[in-house]
């Protein structure tokens, strides 16, 4: 399904829309037609409801077995309705001016090579490899999937940079085409009858910047085009024009954090720049998180620098733990933010945000009616506070639709997810000073680009808890005796490491008037969790291995899963700087169903 169909309102669609679109008639699921018809009925409370929020809903809970037989409309899929645009307008598939192309053509030509291809402007061979087109009426359609690829070893190769190209920017200059890309590109389509790719000629593919052009001008300008590649010896290369826009895939900045009123807040934890960001080994989706982010002033050698650098384990950064490794530019170690698995996690949760979205707003809708109906219902507060809670529900369900849109768009491709390159990971070793501290420590060059939206080192703490509710369990008595809080935004700043003394000696105490630390930490997996610390080392032993000292637990899978966060305590780190960040992030790690083992 397009983007357009997606964005329009569930009460413009007609019901033989609705029906081919499966929300409503014998092959929507029930409870997707129940709430189709809700909104119909309610055009003044649920009028804003769109395609997109019942196609998600549909996705989700159409049954595996059924989504073979019946596939679901999709952007890639060979085979789905007719667009109920279609069923009742024949325009869409003639050539209507001013376009030069079929509405149907403009919105499939390109079908397949992304999951939100661009529109067709125009192309030279129209009359002579025509597209494709569904009858009236027809129910289901195979639409040609396309994937893009590269040009090689073609004679427009050896005259691209030399002639072609510089004499084809030269014209679109002199005729004021506001062109803002000029590629090549071959384009395959799969043969039904024995799946098999077949490969169009090559293309010479123009995008023109939105909105400042038509299909009539780059019309008028393709013959010259040709001309020019004619010129140049090179022939039957096809030239099509698109209307898009350049966007830098390599440099996508992490989110900012977002404030706890938006539906967003704790959604976009794994692509925001609060602390506990999850990351991932490019090479083999080996996931931890960044414990925080720091400046280096100096080089090695002594010169300024202005390199961001962001620490986290060795573990996480190298596949191979026992050797050291400096950066090599020969061979860089790459990490993402976010592995493949826990990208799936977080689009989930958002997906999931939707759907329930979509569901209280319509239940908001009933409750209204319900109270609407009461007499002298609209002068009372119950009614004016559903009214309210309605509209804002709305307008979290829209912010989510962008959400969802830009992490399935732009977040789904790992080149936008690169992070880092390893800068520093010497080899795990088991004692650190004149403690047998375990060091697992590594350091990572970060693209400052990413950190746009980055302001200071804090832990983003999620949706999981009101400030009023951490307050309470880090501070049961010191919360109203010494005034000490939570920030209402529920973001916390790490401001400095706690002393050893502090470590052993808390400053706090429990109901009860014993010595108490609450840790938090916001893990790759866990989210926000909460235990006592122990107050003591513990030792733990792996077969072999000589014992290691840490305050962990003896349950050694578990401490390996939450390494990788930064535990934290009012606002400090739980440790001195000089110990070695092993052993700051296992002091939480010892929480397992919030009790200290």
């Amino acid at each position: 399904m397009n983007r357009e169909l997606l964005s329009r309102k569930i009460i413009d669609l007609s019901e033989e829309q609705l029906v081919a679109l499966k929300y409503l008639g014998d092959d929507a699921l029930p409870g997707v037609k129940a709430m189709v018809e809700k909104v119909r009925a309610d055009r003044e409370n649920l009028g804003e409801v769109t395609c997109f929020q019942i196609e998600r809903l549909v996705r989700k809970y159409t049954p595996a077995e059924g989504a073979a037989a019946s596939p679901p409309t999709s952007p890639t899929s060979q085979s789905f309705p007719t667009s109920p645009v279609l069923s009742t307008n024949s325009a869409a598939l003639t050539v209507v001016a001013p376009h030069l192309v079929s509405e149907f053509e403009m919105n499939f030509w390109y079908h397949g090579i992304s999951g939100n291809p661009p529109k067709l402007m125009y192309r030279s061979d129209l009359e002579t490899n025509p597209f494709p087109l569904p009858q009236i009426g027809d129910r289901f359609f195979k639409i040609p999937t396309k994937t893009a690829y590269g040009v090689f070893n073609t004679p427009l190769n050896g005259v691209w940079d030399t002639t072609v190209a510089p004499r084809v920017r030269d014209l679109m200059k002199a005729r004021s085409i506001k062109y803002s890309s000029l590629k090549t590109a071959r384009f395959s389509t799969v043969v039904e009858e024995n799946g098999e790719e077949a490969f169009g000629p090559v293309v010479l593919w123009i995008a023109v910047h939105p909105n400042t052009t038509n299909a009539g001008a780059v019309h008028d300008i393709t013959p010259e085009v040709l001309r020019i590649l004619n010129d140049a010896q090179v022939t039957g290369v096809v030239v099509e024009w698109y209307e898009g826009t350049i966007e830098r895939l390599d440099s996508l900045p992490l989110m900012a954090v977002e404030d706890n009123t938006s539906p967003a807040f704790g959604l976009n934890h794994p692509f925001n720049t609060g602390l506990g960001i999850p990351i991932a080994r490019a090479s083999d989706d080996a996931q931890g998180t960044v414990t925080l982010f720091f400046k280096e002033v100096k080089t090695r050698e002594g010169d300024p620098s202005d390199r961001v650098l962001a620490l986290t384990n060795k573990h996480v950064a190298s596949l191979v733990t026992t050797t050291h490794y400096d950066y090599d530019a020969a061979d860089p170690q790459t990490i993402l933010v976010c592995g493949e698995r826990r990208f799936n996690v977080g689009f989930e949760e958002i997906d999931e945000a939707v759907n329930t979205g979509l569901r209280d707003a319509v239940r908001l809708a009933g409750e209204l009616k319900d109270a609407e109906a009461k007499p002298g219902a609209k002068n009372t507060r119950v009614f004016d506070r559903k009214k309210t809670d309605l509209k804002n529900k709305h307008q979290d369900n829209a912010i989510l639709r962008e959400l969802f849109d830009q992490v399935d768009g732009e977040w789904r491709d790992p080149n936008n997810r690169k992070l880092a390159e390893v800068h520093w990971a010497p080899k795990i070793s088991v004692r650190v000073g004149d403690r047998p501290y375990t060091l697992d420590i590594a350091t990572l060059t970060v693209d400052k680009e990413k950190l746009e939206n980055f302001t200071a080192n804090i832990v983003d703490l999620g949706n999981q808890y009101t400030a009023s509710q951490l307050e309470d369990r880090f501070w049961p008595l010191a919360t109203i005796r010494q005034n000490k809080s939570i920030p209402a935004d529920l973001q916390l700043p790490i401001l400095r490491a706690m002393s050893r003394r502090l470590v052993i000696n808390p400053d706090t105490e429990d109901k009860n008037g014993e010595p108490l630390y609450v840790v938090g930490k916001y893990g790759n997996t866990t989210k926000l969790t909460l235990g006592n610390y122990s107050g003591m080392d513990a030792y733990t032993c792996t077969g072999a291995q000589r014992p290691r000292t840490g305050n962990t637990s003896a349950h050694r899978d578990h401490v390996r899963a939450d390494l990788c966060a930064l535990p934290f305590r009012q606002t400090c780190l739980l440790s001195p700087l000089r110990m070695s960040p092993r052993h700051v992030l296992v002091l939480v790690s010892v929480v397992v169903d919030g009790d200290i083992r």
